[in-house]
């Protein structure tokens, strides 16, 4: 593990366990053990080191989306709906502690800040990415339904974070299906 990953690692547990905000620079140095200037010299700031969390916590999810979509073997359609399953699967987890990008613009909520914008940055992304799937889907109007997808899928993750095993998720799902049947 290189010295970036650990101290990623570190923030990334103090940030799920105690929040962003809570967790100062000193503790996420004695959380990985290593200098404050090893820190600085791979995050020059703590607004970076939380853009590489919100960064690593996207790229993780889109890789495990993407690994269980393409080893299907189905049409476009079939994995809109396998898409879906994931999501639902992923938000039921009990290592699920909410969109790190939610988070992030909740404890950051001055829209100028960097970490507040760089969220919205990540939620336009994950909008693109769901409609990208609807277009390769058939659907009429791939943007409406992504973004359709996205405040689904969103909404059931602020809720099971809220409420854990709320069902919200399988609740989302199920609406998911049926937006998915009357778009394409």
């Amino acid at each position: 593990m290189t010295m970036y990953e650990k101290i990623l690692n570190a923030a990334a547990s103090l940030f799920e366990t105690r929040g962003i905000q809570a967790s100062g620079v000193d503790t996420i140095i004695a959380e990985a053990g290593v200098a404050k200037a090893t820190l600085y010299k791979h995050f020059p700031s703590k607004n970076e080191l939380v853009m590489a969390y919100l960064r690593d916590k996207s790229d993780k999810f889109y890789a495990w989306l993407n690994e269980r979509l393409s080893a299907k073997k189905a049409t476009s359609l079939e994995i809109l709906f396998e898409l879906c399953d994931l999501v639902e699967i992923w938000i039921s987890t009990p290592e699920f502690h909410g969109l790190p990008f939610h988070i992030a613009s909740v404890e950051f909520p001055d829209p100028s800040h960097p970490i507040n914008q760089y969220s919205s940055v990540l939620a336009i992304e994950l909008q693109h990415y769901l409609s990208k799937i609807a277009a390769a889907a058939g659907a009429k109007d791939p943007e409406a339904l992504g973004q359709q997808l996205t405040i689904l899928f969103e909404g059931a993750a602020l809720v099971e974070r809220l409420s854990p095993s709320s069902d919200a998720a399988k609740r989302a799902k199920n609406a998911a299906v049926m937006l998915i049947h009357a778009s394409i």
